[in-house]
């Protein structure tokens, strides 16, 4: 099985700290803010094995040739893999039920 290098870009990270910010001060206390962090760790270092499974999103919709997510429960990451580098680039991290359609294309 092909093996991944994992990179974040920037705005994902941001993403990710606003999604946490969000959770502990918001919505849900400090445990599910915890926890939470500890899910998207392990998505991203599942990404290493598994990136190149994941069907790819339709251009139409993204507004992004190859992009691809995984699903975190109510999240989704966003990615696109390099394969001849091996690498799968973490393009975005938002919210399911979000117009995620939208975001990418301002992306």
């Amino acid at each position: 099985m092909k093996k991944y290098i994992v990179e974040v870009s920037e705005t994902a990270e941001q993403d990710l700290e606003n999604i946490i910010s969000y959770l502990r001060y918001t919505l849900s206390g400090d445990i599910v803010a915890d926890k939470y962090k500890i899910l998207f760790k392990q998505a991203l270092k599942d990404l290493e094995d598994e990136a190149g499974s994941m069907p790819i999103l339709s251009e139409k919709l993204t507004g992004h040739k190859n992009i691809r997510k995984i699903n975190v429960r109510n999240y989704i990451i966003f990615y696109i893999i390099d394969d001849e580098k091996s690498k799968a680039f973490v393009v975005r991290i938002g919210h399911a039920f979000m117009d995620w359609e939208k975001y990418l294309k301002d992306n």
